[in-house]
């Protein structure tokens, strides 16, 4: 039942349709029936991603076309995930942006991407953005964010290679350890319009000190509930001045905290 839920949220839907446009989009039918068998044999979608990756660069979004290279990023990794997983969460699930109100996408002219990963979620922040920041802990992610930053000729972004935490240390990946206050001061960032987080758990001691919720305006993040309790983090964001929606892994709304997998917060005036 969870796979046949799993292939619905992310093959049909008019969102998918608008993100690909209805000549990829048939194309991304026809990809899912040819690889049928290997979908319901290893309980995912990676061989449509893998298939879909080879060809499929240029993505739509809320009227505005933009560029996140998957066949570039995949030959680059060799990993068992594929980039147009990534996108498809991002872009066609629309994970980062579902619950939030319109005004946040449409007015987010400072980004921070943390969890960068490949620069899916920064390539379509090129679309709003005066300047990105993507913070990524793994430095063989570096290139990708960096190749497709350029596939969007966008050119006022910084990439760190740094773990956010806090601070004065170096992480297990090798990468320097940074607070976010540290990564404000070092780009002279004044106010985030919207902040983005999948740093794997790590987000639980990031609340833990939220001084630096007084310059964010909006954020978005999955939350990894075997790490701590979100409602934790729900109660910060709320003596914080946000307000702010739940949702499980399926991106349905929550009202429980501890089934959340997606926290959705924004300041109101």
């Amino acid at each position: 039942m969870n796979a046949l839920r799993k292939i619905r949220n992310n093959l049909f839907s008019a969102h998918a349709v608008s993100v690909l446009t209805p000549v990829q989009y048939s194309k991304y039918l026809l990809k899912f029936v040819e690889n049928i068998p290997e979908i319901f044999s290893i309980g995912d979608l990676r061989p449509l991603d893998k298939a879909m990756g080879a060809s499929v660069k240029q993505f739509h979004y809320r009227g505005s076309t933009f560029n996140f290279d998957c066949n570039y990023c995949d030959e680059l990794l060799r990993e068992n995930s594929f980039s147009f997983g990534i996108a498809r969460e991002i872009y066609i699930r629309d994970c980062y942006f579902k619950w939030l109100p319109p005004s946040v996408y449409d007015n987010a002219k400072t980004v921070i991407d943390l969890g960068a990963n490949r620069g899916a979620f920064s390539a379509l922040m090129t679309t709003r953005a005066r300047f990105i920041l993507s913070v990524e802990c793994q430095e063989k992610y570096l290139p990708a964010i960096k190749h497709n930053m350029s596939a969007n000729d966008f050119t006022k972004y910084a990439v760190e290679a740094a773990f956010v935490g806090t601070g004065g240390a170096v992480s297990e990946s090798g990468s320097p350890s940074l607070t976010l206050d540290e990564l404000f001061q070092r780009h002279n960032i004044e106010t985030v319009d919207m902040m983005k987080l999948d740093i794997e758990g790590s987000e639980f001691a990031l609340f833990a000190s939220p001084d630096w919720l007084q310059r964010v305006n909006a954020l978005s993040m999955e939350v990894h509930p075997s790490h701590g309790n979100p409602g934790d983090i729900l109660m910060t964001l709320a003596q914080n001045g946000f307000s702010y929606e739940i949702a499980d892994e399926n991106l349905q709304q929550l009202s429980r905290p501890d089934r959340a997998s997606f926290i959705y917060a924004w300041k109101t005036a």
